[in-house]
């Protein structure tokens, strides 16, 4: 007889057939169990959750592209426009740019034209009819000395265009070995303060060819 029925017969005399059921029910072949469906937890329900990326403290430039110009090489933003020279400054002007993104006015110039340091800062002072004192600055542009003008007043860009109030020009000079290079920025005072950190980032970008 199999062992498990002997406590039903032990049932049967203590409750009668009621717990008929319940023996049989007990009874099944020895050594299986009845399967015991999987506990569903919180987690399993939960999103994945997402890997965490060190942010970089490297500033990235988005689309931006590393030119030369007559010795030095320079990252030049994406929103920034080359424009075209004229024949008159050809041989004179190594490159323009506007920013239509700060105004349609601003613009910077770089150039290699002859001359000692002095006399172009000179030359460029002689353009602003000044409406505040001048701030000057000493930095290091591609690992040589350079100087920092910025000025503020009546402008007089030359070229046949009539003097302008209300302008600002940010002028440098590197001093390079063999010759100085000129950077020139320009434009209302509004216009050039929205450019002004890019052209600082330029400056510092600036490496030798």
């Amino acid at each position: 007889m199999p062992d498990c029925l002997r406590p039903v017969r032990i049932l049967l005399l203590l409750v009668g057939g009621t717990v008929i059921s319940t023996a049989t029910i007990g009874c099944a072949e020895s050594g299986s169990e009845a399967p015991v469906p999987p506990v569903k937890t919180a987690t399993d329900d939960a999103p994945p959750e997402e890997e965490h990326v060190a942010a970089s403290d490297t500033p990235v430039v988005a689309d931006s592209e590393r030119q030369g110009f007559d010795g030095l090489e320079f990252v030049v933003p994406s929103n920034w426009e080359k424009v075209a020279l004229s024949q008159f400054q050809m041989g004179i002007i190594s490159a323009k740019f506007q920013m239509p993104d700060a105004g349609p006015d601003v613009t910077l110039t770089l150039s290699r034209s002859g001359g000692g340091i002095e006399a172009n800062l000179d030359r460029w002072r002689g353009q602003v009819e000044a409406s505040r004192d001048e701030v000057t600055e000493t930095l290091q542009v591609a690992k040589a000395d350079a100087t920092l003008i910025d000025m503020e007043g009546r402008f007089a860009a030359g070229f046949g265009r009539e003097p302008e109030d209300g302008w600002r020009m940010i002028g440098v000079v590197v001093n390079l070995p063999d010759q100085g290079y000129f950077l020139k920025l320009t434009g209302p005072v509004d216009q050039v303060k929205k450019v002004e950190p890019e052209f600082r980032e330029f400056i510092k970008s600036a490496t030798r060819e």
